[in-house]
């Protein structure tokens, strides 16, 4: 167990003889994952695949052991938000991820860029949801679903052929894929992305980013997943499960992302159980206190320089900021925020509990 000194003091901790400050916001420090479709960029990940880790006065250490040291005053005990940056390779079907939904897991993307080699026109895409025409040529929605999964499990049947192969497939096996992927996507919904775009993804809504469009990605803090159908070989499961997503996925047409004007300058871009996010615009020199009641703030600039109390963070930096610092009026310096530059910032806080 870690050292505790007094907290009414230097609030610190002792870790293998390191001494590691909860008195400041930390700097996360992110890890790289492949992904058949391009990579992952993990800020708050702790997985067998990788761990995120937080910069101390002593050097890297795993954010596991940090959030160990007292996850009373670090997170209120909670688990923290998962914060990603998806980044798809720009390559057609290549770089599109699972169609994939999701049973207890929520999600917010943020559209940072779009690939003008994939997208010269600067619109990217997500398939976001189902087809309300395909829907409406169908008896009822019963007959819809047993169709998509039809044609799902046709796909498929080419696709796991295509993946058993060493060597690329025969033209006439090609041309198959590209048919029945077609017939298969027909039954779904593509919307058109920019840069600054926000998408909400709620529990059981089939989705799929598509590729060149990256995005910063909150999620609520579980690891399930229920894939659909994907366009390459599934290399993390041995099964696709159409069944079960197709029978619960919702088919009504996702809403667009709500967003709310708290204050100048200050939106709620997005308010999950479990997720809320908040985008903050900062002029010239303007300073901002964080909202006080959160448990933790995760904190990432998309673009201009901040200082979160003494930390600088810089485009697609990004810290945590332990909940005493939110709640104790004497660590307000810790959790101020300020443009020191004159180009505008833009910065997202995410939290449990905001």
């Amino acid at each position: 167990m870690p050292n505790l000194q007094d907290p009414d003091s230097d609030f610190t901790a002792t870790l293998n003889g390191n001494h590691v400050r909860l008195d400041v916001p930390i700097r996360l420090m992110p890890v790289s994952i492949a992904k058949p479709w391009g990579r992952e960029i993990w800020y708050t990940g702790i997985e067998a695949r990788g761990e995120s880790q937080v910069l101390t006065d002593s050097g890297p250490l795993n954010l596991s052991q940090y959030l160990q040291l007292a996850p009373d005053r670090v997170c209120g005990n909670l688990p923290l938000t998962l914060l990603k940056i998806l980044e798809p390779d720009p390559q057609p079907v290549t770089g599109d991820l699972y169609f994939e939904l999701h049973e207890e897991k929520e999600e917010v993307y943020v559209v940072t860029e779009i690939d003008r080699t994939a997208w010269p026109e600067g619109n990217g895409q997500i398939r976001l949801g189902m087809s309300q025409t395909a829907r409406r040529g169908h008896r009822n929605d019963p007959d819809f679903r047993a169709a998509y999964l039809k044609a799902v499990k046709a796909y498929e049947k080419v696709r796991r052929t295509i993946d058993e192969q060493e060597s690329a497939p025969a033209p006439e096996v090609a041309a198959r894929e590209v048919e029945l992927r077609k017939a298969m996507e027909a039954f779904t919904e593509v919307r058109s992305v920019a840069t600054g775009d926000v998408i909400v993804v709620p529990t059981r809504l089939p989705h799929a980013l598509q590729h060149g469009v990256r995005v910063i990605e909150f999620q609520t803090p579980t690891y399930e997943r229920n894939i659909i159908s994907f366009a390459q070989k599934v290399l993390t499961q041995d099964h696709w499960d159409s069944e079960k997503a197709i029978e619960r996925m919702r088919l009504d047409a996702p809403a667009k992302a709500e967003i709310r004007t708290l204050a100048s300058g200050i939106e709620a871009v997005a308010g999950l159980k479990g997720l809320g996010v908040w985008r903050i615009c900062l002029g010239r020199g303007a300073t901002m206190q964080l909202p006080p009641h959160p448990s933790y703030a995760i904190c990432m600039v998309v673009t201009g320089t901040v200082n979160l109390g003494p930390l600088m963070l810089e485009a697609e930096q990004a810290a945590l900021v332990p909940g005493w610092l939110l709640h104790e009026p004497g660590a307000k310096t810790s959790s101020t925020v300020t443009n020191p530059t004159d180009v505008e910032a833009i910065m997202l806080i995410a939290a449990a509990d905001l």
